[in-house]
């Protein structure tokens, strides 16, 4: 019985790649492409715990595909950033891994996007899935324009995502027809780009540092937890819009934030005025960020808003 094992990989993953080679039952749909019979389990952020590892490797592994695990993955404490940008890397490079799905974002990938060797990257057409703190990681992949960067979904959210966001991940990887959701609509009129964003924090930093990819013609989507203080974040997103970051972008969409009550309200409150000063249409409560319901985006995918808020996935 052959045992697929990565610098250390868990007990757990040497028996998923043995359940897939056994022909284990599909439970749960088909959760990636046809052409991908092995996920890299990546992470350039902070260590993900035994628990979500376990529920989410099981999903996987359920669903007929192996797994190869980074040991930076599980700790037990976080890697040398230099140690995480190398392994980030090498599981890129792999020709067993078909597809790299971040374990957990958190904290740390500040410190690795610049020690990536980016050039070297550029052999494989590699597709990669991350959000959060991974925002800082796929909206580099897009500014270098360098592999298929993807945003949504992580391995520590299959434990608690809904049924309609994992049938929804399958459908975008896959480039597969989806509904028509409705949105919020903050500033009226009409959208067609190509998607980007991500945590408002970390597509600050982007910018502040000179590296965030354009917005020109992009629809761009904000997100964030409620551990950033709302004035940090109207901070924020006053700065890129007076410096002129989203001058140009096809229209500015407000996901999932986090926050409750009096700083909910406030929050909204904000994003509405803020609409009335971009010079493109802006939309809320699209179903993306750190919420069970989150669906994932393809940078690569053209996405339509009415004016009316129907976004329309082409």
């Amino acid at each position: 019985m052959k045992h697929w094992m990565f610098w250390g990989m868990s007990t757990l993953c040497a028996w998923a790649a043995m359940g897939s080679e056994m022909g284990m039952k599909n439970k749960v749909g088909n959760l990636f492409p046809a052409d991908v019979k092995t996920v890299g389990i990546v992470s350039i952020s902070s260590i993900l715990p035994k628990e979500k590892f376990d529920c989410g490797t099981n999903l996987i592994v359920s669903a007929g595909y192996r797994v190869k695990v980074m040991p930076n993955v599980q700790g037990p404490k976080v890697a040398p950033a230099e140690t995480r940008a190398r392994l980030f890397e090498k599981a890129w490079l792999d020709p067993e891994i078909d597809l790299l799905l971040f374990s957990r974002g958190g904290k740390g990938a500040a410190d690795v996007i610049g020690l990536i060797d980016w050039e070297k990257l550029r052999s494989r057409n590699m597709r990669v899935i991350g959000f959060s703190d991974v925002t800082l990681l796929v909206n580099t992949m897009l500014a270098k324009q360098i592999g298929h960067p993807y945003t949504g979904p992580m391995l520590s959210s299959f434990g608690s995502w809904t049924a309609k966001a994992r049938n929804w991940f399958g459908k975008m990887l896959a480039g597969a027809p989806l509904p028509t959701l409705q949105v919020k609509v903050l500033k009226s009129g009409t959208a067609k780009g190509l998607p980007m964003g991500g945590h408002v924090t970390r597509m600050h930093h982007l910018f502040q540092k000179g590296i965030a990819p354009s917005t020109a013609g992009r629809i761009v989507f904000f997100e964030c937890t409620a551990n950033y203080p709302v004035d940090q974040l109207k901070s924020q997103l006053l700065e890129m819009r007076d410096a002129g970051f989203l001058k140009d972008a096809a229209a500015v969409v407000f996901a999932d934030f986090r926050h409750t009550g009096e700083d909910h309200t406030n929050l909204n409150q904000f994003f509405e005025t803020f609409a009335t000063s971009l010079p493109c249409p802006v939309f809320a409560d699209y179903p993306y960020g750190h919420c069970s319901g989150s669906l994932l985006i393809d940078f690569q995918r053209e996405a339509e808003i009415s004016a009316d808020g129907t976004f329309t996935w082409r």
